[in-house]
């Protein structure tokens, strides 16, 4: 007997798997509601308003309330009538990488998510009621005051931060609040997965016209692979789609090549459909970014090539497939990808370029490595190096969370 024969294949699926989710811009989050059960939802048709912030990924979402419900309590002063609430976020811990997915017409697209957030009720409100009366309060006061007073100044003199103190200040909560008040909310529109929005969307990517020839089946190894590359990578972080046919079977049969990738940013295509100027500056291009970023994103990269002015002469290639821009940031010898982003390898530097291989050597198997670590690792390798060396080289590729260095998600300000 077969053993296929207890685990047969039930439906297959194109299968699309798209690294860049709707251009180089824009963010997957995935919101959760842990306070709120799954057969009553918050009916986002009705939201208000969305705000979001990018950097600290923050958002809050405003819902009109049911003054209609029984559960309305309306007996109560005007001040504190409630006609709508406000879901702000909080930022989930990230311990693996997932993606989403969703399935029409037959065709599967999977897509990474760059965030997950929990949406809960704030009491904002309260806040008001406790301002306006503290407000009557003071307003009262300052018109019995008809003279200023003068307040005594204290001067302090401190002394400069080193940069332990430096690094400690900036993973406080205090600081990490501050420069979250001063990011500007963005305003977004919610679209149903209905909308013509959405549609769009989903078209953009399951349009087979970039796809030049079927795939030929893999092992499943080969496929697994193609749809999630292991760390350190070289693998395109472009899609896999068109004529990728997979086996949605939990025997794991093998499933198919990747086809060529799909362009989210805009039309696909290779290296060759630029002009001959661009093709030539590209590499001047890309090096210049790299020196500037020794840690870019797909999308830092195309951001470069489309808005800075130093990239002006290839200007074009932000509109090339994710294969054939990957391909030429990897060109360039001293570039490597790894976690969804590009690191630069060599700097030039004699001294601090061995610790950069070695800090490159810790990621190469996770994402995140402690000071111990690189230590151990430094001196299995008869390696000695100051303590400024080891902070320029860490802090150019890494960022810190507690004790833990993890590689960055990218370049800010791109």
């Amino acid at each position: 007997m077969d053993a296929d024969d207890h685990d047969p294949i039930v439906r297959e699926l194109d299968v699309y798997v798209c690294n860049e989710f709707a251009g180089s811009k824009t963010q997957l989050g995935l919101l959760q509601h842990p306070l709120r059960p799954p057969w009553r939802p918050y009916d986002y048709d009705k939201v208000k308003a969305m705000r979001f912030k990018p950097q600290a990924k923050r958002m809050e979402i405003d819902l009109p309330l049911d003054t209609e419900s029984r559960n309305y309590n309306d007996i109560i002063e005007d001040i504190k009538k409630v006609k709508c609430f406000t879901l702000r976020s909080t930022l989930a811990e990230e311990r693996t990488n997932m993606a989403v997915g969703t399935i029409r017409g037959g065709k599967l697209l999977i897509a990474p998510l760059d965030f997950a957030i929990q949406m809960r009720p704030t009491l904002h409100h309260l806040n008001v009621t406790n301002n306006a009366k503290g407000k009557g309060k003071d307003d009262s006061e300052d018109e019995e005051e008809d003279e200023p007073k003068l307040h005594a100044v204290e001067v302090q003199v401190q002394k400069r931060e080193t940069e332990r103190q430096a690094q400690a200040r900036k993973n406080s909560y205090a600081y990490i609040t501050q420069k979250e008040e001063e990011e500007a909310f963005v305003n977004l529109s919610v679209h149903g997965e209905e909308s013509e929005a959405a549609v769009r969307i989903w078209d953009m990517f399951m349009s087979a016209k970039d796809v030049d020839h079927a795939a030929s089946k893999v092992d499943r190894k080969t496929y697994l692979r193609t749809i999630v590359p292991p760390p350190g990578s070289q693998s395109a972080p472009g899609a896999a789609g068109g004529g990728a046919a997979a086996a949605a079977a939990a025997s794991g049969q093998p499933g198919a090549a990747a086809a060529p990738s799909l362009l989210p940013g805009g039309a696909g295509g290779g290296a060759g459909q630029l002009s001959e100027a661009a093709r030539a500056a590209l590499p001047t291009v890309l090096r210049a970014l790299f020196k500037e970023h020794s840690v870019c994103s797909m999308a830092n990269v195309r951001s470069w090539l489309d808005s800075s002015p130093a990239a002006a002469a290839a200007k074009e290639a932000a509109l090339l497939a994710d294969k054939a821009l990957h391909d030429a940031v990897l060109s360039l010898g001293n570039v490597v990808s790894m976690y969804r982003v590009y690191v630069l390898t060599k700097t030039g530097d004699e001294k601090t370029d061995p610790l950069r291989k070695l800090v490159l050597e810790l990621l190469e198997g996770k994402e995140s490595f402690k000071r111990s670590e690189f230590n151990d690792l430094a001196r299995t390798n008869n390696m000695t190096f100051s303590e400024s060396q080891y902070n320029k080289v860490v802090k150019d590729i890494c960022e810190s969370r507690g004790n833990t260095w993890y590689v960055k998600s990218g370049a800010s300000g791109l």
